[in-house]
């Protein structure tokens, strides 16, 4: 497993801020849709309790995509092109580069670590897959480094989400990452091509 290089991530430039999280209105609006699935009535005036909205996140029902992040970021350009591959549950509005919109350097000299201003739109399933592949230590390393400042910040202000945001290994109980060099990888090959490995059983019939 790689490790975070310090010295190529603990930028001052980095910044993190969680304009947007979602209410207690919101997440009762959440449970108001969950419920309307199973022909129950709800009080959308009621706010779930924290087990509830755990519990759903657990589930990861469709109705977590009504909760919404609004996140800006002042991150190197190249972290932010890693960022803008994620396009299903989340916007992303990148400051323009363009030498007729920024005098701060020119663009067709500036450098892959130029800090833009980027703000991502996202729901919170997108959130979690997003965590998922980008605490993964296949991921680069100051990428990992955002997402992880990412993930401290959503947590501080929405609790409820302390344990969902964690690299996929962690989620699937095993390294999906066969083609990497995470130490994990072998089992999944075993798995997956001679149909046998020292995962639980549990994790293999989910295969």
């Amino acid at each position: 497993m790689r490790n975070i290089d310090e010295h190529s991530v603990l930028s001052p430039d980095i910044k993190v801020e969680v304009m947007r999280y979602p209410t207690e209105e919101d997440w009762a609006r959440c449970k108001l849709f969950a419920l309307n699935t199973v022909n129950v009535m709800y009080d959308a005036g009621k706010v779930p309790s924290d087990k509830w909205k755990r519990k759903i996140l657990t589930c990861r029902h469709s109705p977590i995509r009504t909760l919404m992040f609004s996140i800006r970021l002042e991150i190197p350009y190249y972290v932010s092109t890693h960022l803008v591959r994620h396009k299903y549950g989340v916007e992303h509005f990148v400051v323009s580069q363009r030498n007729d919109r920024q005098d701060a350097y020119d663009r067709r000299l500036a450098p892959q670590g130029a800090v833009v201003t980027h703000i991502m739109d996202i729901n919170a399933e997108a959130l979690l897959n997003m965590a998922h592949k980008r605490l993964c230590t296949q991921a680069d390393p100051t990428t990992r480094y955002v997402m992880a400042r990412i993930c401290m910040a959503v947590e501080k202000v929405a609790p409820e989400f302390k344990g969902f945001l964690k690299p996929q290994c962690k989620v699937l109980g095993f390294c999906p990452e066969v083609f990497g060099n995470c130490k994990e990888d072998e089992k999944n090959i075993d798995v997956m091509v001679y149909g046998h490995t020292g995962l639980p059983e549990n994790v293999i019939s989910g295969l």
